[in-house]
């Protein structure tokens, strides 16, 4: 008597391959979809915030802006910046100009001396606790490019004179209603995600101009 076959025949082990590929293939859909997912999300995020800072710096009159910051592992995110102190300059102006022009005593001027050291304070930028933007998932990065004919910074700094020595930040609010023109893309693994935002002079803020 012949002894009876034992294995796997060729047709199974096509089958079983087949149906390994098609799971494969779905659990690769699945994990694609929730990347673009994440990467949507941040980008509607995004684009959402923009459009509160803008209002925000309008309402109180004040410089705010986005800017690309590296953390410790050299990861660069995107962050809300205010200028704090703006129009120091100008208040320290005004105060020399209304002072009291009469001589004064050795202990008079070293008293004024030191008020007006302690109240002289320089804009700086600081983050602003009042907009957090989301974390940028893996793979996705932000490219900003200014629309204007000149450098930017320069331009800003022409401008408004308590922006020199200020890192500017890529996208700015001047605290007017007006912006500084640029286009933001979004991208993962050098695939865009959206449409391109643009900044307008006027400070609106439009989606799908630009290259």
């Amino acid at each position: 008597m012949r002894r009876a076959q034992t294995g796997f025949t060729l047709v199974e082990i096509i089958v079983v391959v087949v149906i390994l590929s098609i799971f494969a293939g779905m659990i690769s859909l699945s994990v694609g979809s929730s990347d673009s997912r994440k990467n949507l999300a941040f980008y509607e995020h995004l684009t959402d915030s923009l459009s509160y800072v803008r209002l925000l710096s309008a309402e109180r009159m004040q410089p705010m802006g986005l800017s690309l910051q590296a953390d410790k592992q050299g990861q660069i995110s995107p962050v809300i910046v205010t200028l704090s102190n703006p129009y120091a300059a100008y208040q320290t102006n005004n105060n020399a100009s209304t002072a009291d022009s009469t001589p004064k005593n050795a202990m008079e001027l070293s008293a004024m001396s030191a008020t007006s050291e302690s109240t002289l304070k320089t804009p700086s930028w600081e983050l602003e606790s009042a907009v957090t933007l989301p974390e940028m998932p893996a793979g996705v990065s932000l490219s900003i490019q200014s629309l204007e004919a000149s450098n930017s910074s320069m331009g800003t700094q022409e401008r408004q004179p308590w922006f020199a020595e200020q890192m500017v930040p890529q996208v700015l609010w001047f605290g007017t209603g007006q912006a500084s023109p640029v286009t933001i893309e979004v991208r993962y693994q050098s695939r865009l995600v959206g449409d391109v935002i643009t900044i307008m002079p006027d400070g609106s803020i439009m989606t799908g101009q630009g290259s």
